[in-house]
């Protein structure tokens, strides 16, 4: 996940071409069954013993949304985009990526790639008309 993010490197496209290339590799990491089970049994054991859950956050989704936020304060900064706070901006860019879609796979639907593209294109559109220069 964390190579979508690096803006070390030479990237590829406009901002609306390198959302969309993040958006699909997001989604792309959390549809994965396995995801989709291990983050069921986070959750159950979490019951039990809550620091299991704030672990996992530290470990993964708060790295993610760390990290795309630097993605974010650096197209601010090249002015590609007009982000105040680019931690809410990553947190907002997030659920609507994921939106009901990922909610449904984990109560065991199917998902089809023609769904999951729609709602990630939506996604950069609504970003896009949110967070442009």
């Amino acid at each position: 996940m964390r190579g979508y993010f690096s803006i070390d490197q030479e990237q590829d496209g406009n901002i609306r071409d390198r959302l969309h290339s993040i958006g699909e590799g997001m989604i792309a990491f959390l549809s994965r069954p396995e995801m989709i089970q291990f983050e069921r049994r986070i959750a159950a054991e979490t019951e039990v013993e809550p620091a299991i859950g704030q672990a996992f956050l530290k470990a993964g989704p708060w790295r993610m949304k760390e990290a795309f936020s630097t993605f974010l304060s650096h197209a601010n900064s090249g002015g590609e985009l007009d982000v105040e706070d680019p931690l809410l901006a990553a947190e907002q860019f997030a659920a609507l990526c994921k939106g009901m879609g990922d909610l449904e796979q984990r109560f065991g639907l199917d998902v089809s790639k023609k769904d999951r593209s729609r709602r990630i294109a939506g996604a950069v559109d609504v970003f896009l008309a949110a967070y442009k220069s």
